[in-house]
């Protein structure tokens, strides 16, 4: 023992024991050394990393953990001093490595944390960015849409027909599931529906004007939305697990009822309205947004400087 100056081990060997721990030592060594290199690509291709010396560290660390179970293979056998000096070596270099890369990381997780907030706050910003430009796209489509709607009013001289347009219209931008126009009955007391898009063979439908809901909607020259029970929103029968949309209505002045060929009127020198009644889809969430108000209260302004 003292001409060789070698170092027995600790207990006497197990052949299949110390083939698995060689073996197993092995294949640790060449994971470590693999890892290093993958770092080293990943800092190469990404240019924007702000902790490439911690990437450095780790590197190390990982090299120096490889170093001691390659070192190790050397052990399951006699060994000389000289193998015992190294295998010193290297890990007091790993524990050196690894107790400074394990502080550092005291102080690089909370950075870490906070490049990870202020990324899902520039996601979520970005995120209410694109719905404002969809916003703006959609206003901007609706828009068109009205000068092209009103383009339409203005063509024609014939009230039935600027009517009948304005509804057919109103219901392709506004994608509406019913557009429908109630107009006053010849004794003034009634509404009467007689415009509907969905209804093909439409009947004869009266609501009293008195109701609360038609009083609110004809005291305001603002588009309202109104309940989908109420008898002016009810333009289809509930059938199954129906779920009305969304329903707004506006008042439409009518100066000239002489013009319409609807219930026989006679000449009236007082001022009466129409109510127009807009759906949105059933069965969805979709809501009325401000500018599609806007667009409802503009429209019934048109056909009323039509009407005149």
């Amino acid at each position: 023992m003292e001409s060789c100056n070698c170092i027995e081990p600790q207990w006497p060997a197990e052949e299949l024991l110390m083939k698995y721990q060689y073996i197993s030592d092995f294949l640790i060594a060449l994971s470590y050394f693999s890892i290093p290199l993958e770092i080293i690509y990943f800092v190469k291709k990404s240019a924007v990393f702000p902790y490439r010396w911690v990437l450095v560290q780790f590197g190390s660390f990982i090299v120096l953990c490889g170093a001691t179970h390659l070192i190790n293979l050397w052990t399951f056998a006699p060994y000389s001093r000289t193998v015992a000096i190294v295998m010193t070596i290297a890990k007091v270099l790993t524990a050196v490595v690894s107790c400074a890369t394990a502080l550092m990381l005291v102080h690089i997780i909370p950075d870490l944390l906070s490049v990870k907030t202020r990324e899902l706050f520039l996601k979520n910003r970005a995120a209410a960015l694109d719905r404002e430009m969809g916003l703006i796209r959609t206003q901007e489509e609706t828009g068109r849409h009205v000068r092209m709607l009103t383009h339409e009013i203005r063509s024609t001289l014939d009230r039935q027909t600027i009517l009948w347009t304005t509804l057919v219209e109103l219901g392709k931008t506004l994608d509406l599931e019913e557009c429908a126009l109630w107009m006053p009955t010849r004794t003034g007391l009634e509404l009467q529906l007689s415009y509907a898009l969905r209804q093909q063979n439409r009947v004869d439908v009266t609501v009293p004007i008195q109701l609360p809901v038609i009083n609110r909607v004809f005291s305001s020259n603002r588009a309202l939305k109104i309940s989908p029970n109420c008898p002016v929103a009810r333009l289809r029968p509930l059938t199954g697990t129906y779920v009305p949309g969304e329903v707004v209505a506006v008042r439409v002045p009518l100066l000239h009822l002489s013009n319409f060929q609807i219930n026989d009127w006679p000449e009236l020198s007082t001022k009466r309205y129409a109510l127009m009644v807009l759906m949105l889809p059933s069965d969805s969430a979709r809501q009325w947004h401000v500018h599609e108000l806007e667009l409802v209260e503009v429209v019934a302004d048109q056909v009323l400087d039509c009407l005149i």
